[in-house]
């Protein structure tokens, strides 16, 4: 049988070249052919294939206005896929347990995933309430769900103008800026037409950042149906405990993430209830 490592692999320089070409990009805003040249040690030429070959994987996007690129939210979703499940099933789940259990509707948190979102905890399979029962990996579209449109509306601007630009191309809505700007106003999203019998409500958790804006960790939302509550005293009585939840997670995050992102770990251990 042979062995892999029975001899010195030889590395695959193209691929360091593409890899290094990110690193670079992920630093600036936007870099020319030439700047990425420089900085990967690599004549304009092959800079050029690497860009293009990113563009062509998704990870780089070329801006026709000042023709400089720019990685896109692939390379945000590599560096922190890693992560979310930690601080979720740590620090996020116990608190949406809790919740869940108190208000019997079904709750989860959604995280950006390319350009969809990815359900990675809920209370459904305990929820006598849930219509639908969700479970983790489920999808949700960015840019007709609730949860996906309060992610956009919270995010940092260029991030945001991306994410526009991504649902222009796939959806052509134009009004979309209009409903982010509603969105980022009163400070949740509330989906009006009910999905699968469910209507949703989605408050975002921001990351705790010192830059220039907000980013957004994931979305917290909770599922109704109207024959059992309306809409209004839905907001009433739901809202205030899935802002209270978001913001609880929050702090959540500084204790649970990677000390790399955002310092010292906490101590605090016990286990945590299964997640679905």
């Amino acid at each position: 049988m042979l062995d892999d490592h029975s001899e010195p692999v030889r590395p695959i320089r193209a691929l360091l070249r593409g890899l290094e070409a990110l690193r670079a990009l992920n630093g600036q805003d936007g870099m020319t052919v030439t700047e990425v040249a420089e900085r990967a040690r690599v004549p304009r030429t092959t800079a050029y294939r690497i860009l293009e070959t990113l563009c062509q994987g998704g990870f780089v996007i070329r801006d026709e206005m000042d023709d400089r690129y720019r990685p896109t939210l692939a390379v945000t979703n590599l560096a922190e896929g890693a992560q979310n499940e930690a601080w979720i099933r740590e620090g996020a789940w116990p608190l949406i347990a809790t919740l869940g259990k108190q208000i019997l509707w079904p709750v989860g948190i959604w995280t950006l995933t390319g350009s969809d979102l990815t359900l990675r905890a809920a209370t459904d399979r305990t929820s006598p309430l849930a219509l639908n029962r969700l479970t983790s990996g489920a999808h949700a579209d960015l840019f007709e769900s609730g949860a996906g449109q309060v992610v956009q509306a919270f995010e940092t601007s260029q991030k945001r103008n991306l994410l526009e630009e991504i649902g222009l191309h796939r959806h052509g809505q134009t009004s979309l800026k209009g409903q982010l700007e509603t969105i980022r106003t009163r400070g949740f999203a509330f989906d009006a037409k009910p999905v699968g019998g469910e209507i949703n409500i989605a408050v975002p958790v921001l990351r705790p950042s010192a830059g220039e804006g907000p980013e957004v960790l994931a979305a917290v939302t909770v599922r109704f149906i109207r024959s059992a509550l309306s809409d209004d005293r839905a907001i009433g009585e739901l809202l205030p405990k899935l802002q209270h939840l978001a913001a609880d997670i929050r702090q959540a995050y500084l204790e649970f993430a990677p000390p790399a992102a955002q310092g010292p770990r906490s101590s605090a251990g016990g286990r945590s209830p299964e997640y679905v």
